[in-house]
């Protein structure tokens, strides 16, 4: 009789990535609370690029398209701005704030650039808030420039699943 052995080991190039990979869901999972808990200035001051850009296509157009029309298209300037409206009180549906509540699934990262990583995950936003609950549900594609042993997010895209936003009504929380 044989024993046939089995490795169970890691290469040492996946033991890297296993580790690249729970960095990177740890730096999604904050970013997550810091959101929930409204702490948007923290959030921007500590996680986002100077160049940040963060889009939110229309739900009717499906891939990228340089050229249609989107929800939310903010550099770092309009979404500082956004911030200090929901926080200071100006945006109504947001007075006071919603509750808010995310998952973020299956998280993959598709490209190891060195100086970035290009990051997929699922997400799905619960907002509760003036008598109504909204569910967002949709994709990040994230861009995160690294920072020694974290990152900062560069670029986030969030595409929405909804076929419209009609029972939504309005889009006033940062996904």
């Amino acid at each position: 009789m044989t024993t046939d052995t089995i490795d169970t080991d890691p290469t040492v190039d996946e033991t890297a990535q296993l580790r690249l990979w729970h960095r990177v869901s740890q730096f999604l999972f904050r970013e997550a609370r810091l959101l929930d808990e409204w702490r948007l200035r923290e959030w921007y001051d500590e996680m986002l690029t100077d160049d940040i850009r963060y889009l939110v296509p229309a739900t009717d157009v499906r891939g990228e398209s340089a050229t249609a029309l989107g929800l939310i298209d903010d550099n770092a300037a309009r979404l500082r701005q956004r911030i200090e409206q929901l926080l200071n009180g100006e945006v109504w549906c947001e007075n006071p704030l919603s509750r808010t509540n995310r998952m973020i699934t299956n998280v993959e990262i598709l490209a190891d650039r060195g100086t970035h990583i290009e990051v997929a995950a699922n997400v799905v936003v619960y907002r509760f808030g003036h008598g109504r609950s909204d569910s967002y549900v949709g994709k990040y594609r994230l861009e995160l420039a690294v920072e020694g042993e974290s990152f900062r997010v560069r670029r986030r895209l969030v595409v929405l699943d909804h076929e419209s936003l009609r029972e939504h009504g309005k889009l006033s929380i940062i996904l």
